[in-house]
């Protein structure tokens, strides 16, 4: 009993990163998109300076402007949801905002509740120009679809300093956290979504499932 105890909470924490794993990939499957901010990225961007200057004015201006207008006229939940969703699939664009807005609605119609779209920072205050889903269990993870990775908050924070670390400004020794962001948006998409509200999205959205039927 003693050996097997740790062993069942490994294998739990693992099931668990793995089905965030999943959401990640389903978000990304489900909406293809080009990202401009990765683009931005590219060791031979300067060479498509045009293309560059096109993904981040069609992604201001175009998909953005579509969401912002499409939300604020929503008068209802499903409204406000489909703002989220359908000019992404409009535009085939989105950066790590999108993919983390998207990540939220996923993963609430797959039955994960008390998470919620948060910023990465910096301790000493410092914006780091990045958003996940953060899910607030007893070991709290991130959801993040705009890299394609989920993992618990300490080991993310190690694969931002290292793996990713040429897509942000982190100074060596510097310590990491994640903000909850609070905006007009993420107060429908850091809700739990009730078990109406998922079967409604269900019907417009079948796609985003994982999991089958019905989120008791």
């Amino acid at each position: 009993m003693k050996i097997s105890a740790p062993q069942n909470i490994n294998f739990q924490s693992k099931k668990t990163i793995y089905f965030a794993d999943d959401i990640a990939r389903h978000v990304n499957k489900c909406y293809p998109r080009i990202s401009s901010s990765l683009t931005d990225d590219f060791i031979n961007i300067n060479a498509f300076r045009k293309l560059k200057r096109r993904l981040n004015y069609d992604t201001e201006y175009s998909l953005r402007y579509e969401i912002s207008g499409s939300f604020n006229d929503a008068d209802n939940f499903i409204g406000k949801i489909l703002a989220f969703v359908k000019p992404v699939k409009k535009y085939k664009l989105g950066n790590c905002g999108e993919a983390a807005q998207l990540s939220a609605i996923v993963a609430k119609v797959n039955g994960l509740k008390n998470c919620y779209i948060a910023s990465l920072k910096t301790k000493g205050g410092k914006d780091l120009d990045h958003s996940v889903l953060y899910v607030n269990g007893k070991k709290p993870y991130i959801i993040d679809a705009w890299l394609g990775f989920a993992d618990y908050v300490p080991n993310a924070f190690q694969r931002y300093k290292n793996e990713f670390n040429h897509h942000f400004d982190i100074l060596e020794g510097e310590k990491l956290k994640f903000i909850e962001l609070k905006s007009d948006y993420t107060e429908v998409l850091n809700s739990d979504f009730s078990r109406s509200q998922i079967n409604k999205i269900k019907k417009i959205f079948p796609e985003q499932f994982i999991k089958r039927g019905y989120v008791e």
